[in-house]
């Protein structure tokens, strides 16, 4: 795989297209009798022609259609009706389905045999496409990579897990599915898993920088048995199917140890299973640096993270990485002089030299039990998982006032929520405005692709209409550059490629303890916050489109 193959008629089209002239084709072909390579990969190379003039004069040869890659993408679902070793083998790849009819790239789209095999396997009857060489190979190549092994990891001796069984990608094809699920999971860099039961099949989907993705469909025979092989592997109960339940399992993927939770609920067709992914490596700490703070927040946060004792919230909504700004906050505080201990339902990440804790509700071990008998273990920095309860939050307030130095998260819209949510849970506002140092509120927006993001012009009252307070930020050009998505094979057509957080950092200051002590509203928390230069979350948002990371539709998405 990888060389051109044209045949002798397309070399004359490229000479009378204009392509190549009859003494480049005469070198290439001289060069050609003291080497293995085929003549198509010899002009590339030579740069007298590129692989889509080649692909292009091919499809004007054979009357097949001449489609790039990098611009409509591959969908994956579709593509997983063959397997790799199939797609390897014999150099296609399914990119698209239209009213019963599938679109297959192919190196040789004259392939009689291929296209009838391709049609007995997929059910579909088969219109091969013509693409560049290249893409097609990296196609290819990123289609099967996604198909690598996972190898079970026993993790029978720790107390917080439950021993994995055995994931034998030979074993019977509803084994296989669940291991290219996981697999393909894994190498998209999906953090959760969607298994639903629908009414004619099951729908799989993956979450992959924040939006949820349909990666395949299968028929709705192989639910039950699929379902009944992650119930397996996460130790819950496969007879159980009235209730939700919760599992965990341990794999090993590649160089990686990947922790698996998973949550079972039922649906009127059937158990729903979601798996979140999670990483297991302590020798990949996040840091502060990483999560790419920008330099007019930085200062305010670090200051406050690096009080001697206080109260510091990190909030935000489900799955905006309020955690991963915590264990970056501890990697930054801690020291070999200092007793570091977390509180945590379920540990998501392993950090080295810092005390752990897993919290068991049904042994008893709940937060606000587990805070109180960390106090008396001598720390120096504490950082609860989540504060979900009037009685944590006051003890984590308490800890706060008698020198320690509290770290945790709380579910809020933005920062100056935060305040008056303290109030509701019946912490006193003598003791929120005593203790608390400050309050991190945050979101994720996708990143543009920096392949195929492209550069458009948007005038200020353009502008204005779909962000009425555009100037209230400091915008008052005529026009602006701004990026949008397009879509390429790098980010799978998505035009996005990772995430960024985008925060708003509240310090609370003399002056913001007189408005916690009288019990003021959000609205003047805020209105405080702001003239103090705390920048707001759409003030972020509106900042890191204005420097091309990411789009103003995904600030719109997330923050506006």
């Amino acid at each position: 795989m990888g060389d051109i193959i044209i045949p002798g008629s397309i070399c004359s089209r490229l000479i009378s297209a204009g392509k190549i002239t009859e003494d480049q084709l005469k070198e290439a072909l001289e060069i050609q009798k003291n080497s293995k390579q085929l003549i198509g990969t010899i002009l590339t190379q030579l740069g007298y022609c590129t692989e889509e003039d080649i692909a292009k004069t091919l499809a004007q040869k054979t009357g097949y259609k001449f489609v790039s890659i990098d611009e409509i993408g591959v969908n994956i679902a579709v593509a997983n009706l063959i397997t790799p070793e199939f797609a390897l083998r014999n150099n296609v790849l399914p990119l698209y389905e239209e009213e019963g009819t599938l679109f297959v790239a192919m190196q040789n789209p004259n392939d009689i045999l291929v296209v009838d095999n391709l049609r007995m396997i997929t059910g579909y009857e088969i219109r091969p496409v013509v693409v560049a060489d290249m893409e097609l190979q990296v196609a290819i190549e990123n289609f099967a990579n996604m198909n690598s092994g996972v190898e079970d990891y026993d993790d029978s001796a720790e107390d917080t897990s439950v021993e994995t069984e055995q994931l034998d990608i030979d074993d019977k094809p509803t084994v296989q599915l669940v291991n290219q699920i996981i697999n393909n999971a894994i190498k998209a860099g999906a953090s959760d898993i969607h298994i639903e039961a629908l009414e004619k099949h099951m729908r799989v989907r993956f979450r992959i920088d924040g939006v949820l993705q349909e990666i395949m469909q299968n028929p709705i025979k192989m639910y039950a048995g699929v379902i009944s092989r992650i119930k397996v592997i996460g130790g819950m109960d496969i007879a159980e199917r009235r209730i939700p339940q919760d599992g965990r399992a341990t794999v090993k993927f590649e160089d990686k140890m990947m922790d698996i939770r998973i949550a079972s609920m039922p649906t009127v067709y059937g158990e729903k299973v979601v798996m979140r992914l999670l990483e297991r490596d302590s020798s990949k700490a996040v840091t502060i640096k990483d999560i790419k703070f920008s330099p007019r927040q930085f200062d305010r946060f670090n200051n406050a993270i690096h009080m001697p004792y206080g109260f510091v919230l990190v909030t935000g909504p489900t799955g905006s990485g309020k955690s991963t700004t915590l264990y970056a906050t501890l990697a930054e505080v801690s020291t070999l002089e200092k007793n570091v201990i977390t509180l945590e339902d379920p540990v998501e990440r392993r950090m080295a030299g810092i005390n752990q804790v897993q919290m068991n509700n049904r042994a008893g071990m709940t937060f606000a039990a587990a805070l109180r008998s960390v106090l008396r273990s001598d720390p120096d920095i504490v950082m609860v998982g989540e504060i979900r309860d009037s009685e944590t939050a006051k003890i984590a307030v308490e800890a706060a006032l008698t020198g320690h130095m509290v770290f945790s998260t709380l579910h809020t819209n933005d920062a100056p929520g935060a305040v008056t949510r303290l109030d509701e849970m019946g912490v006193e506002p003598f003791l929120t405005a005593s203790s608390l140092v400050g309050v991190l509120a945050q979101r994720l927006v996708r990143r543009l692709c920096p392949k195929c993001k492209e550069e458009y012009e948007i005038t200020h009252e353009e502008l204005k209409r779909i962000v009425p307070d555009i100037e209230t930020y400091g915008y008052n050009q005529p026009s602006y550059k701004l990026y949008k998505a397009k879509g390429c094979l790098t980010c799978n057509n998505t035009g996005y490629k990772g995430r960024e957080a985008v925060f708003e950092f509240l310090t609370v200051t003399e002056e913001m303890k007189q408005l916690i002590l009288r019990r003021a509203t959000i609205t003047e928390v805020r209105d405080l916050a702001v003239k103090q230069e705390m920048k707001t979350l759409k003030d972020e948002g509106l900042y890191k489109m204005m420097e091309g990371s990411t789009s103003l539709e995904e600030v719109l998405r997330v923050i506006v």
